[in-house]
């Protein structure tokens, strides 16, 4: 149990801080699964596939396009 909740923990975080966009995109992921099974309405379904593929896009997107940080940036000049 302990390895799952270690594989949680960076799943959900980016750099050691909690990402609340991957949060959100895996609990409506979560969510989208029980409403197709229990309640198969139309509306429901695309409004819950809508969040979770904006809040998991988001955090992609920000992956991809992030800005490089240059190593020599924070050193005092000798």
């Amino acid at each position: 149990m302990r390895k799952f909740f270690e594989w949680a923990k960076g799943f959900l975080s980016e750099n050691g801080q909690a990402s609340s966009k991957r949060l959100v995109g895996v609990l409506s992921g979560i969510t989208l699964s029980f409403a197709l099974y229990f309640n198969p309405n139309e509306a429901l379904i695309y409004s819950v596939a809508t969040l979770s593929a904006a809040a998991l896009g988001i955090t992609a997107v920000e992956k991809i396009f992030k800005k490089p940080t240059d190593k020599n940036e924070n050193k005092p000049e000798s």
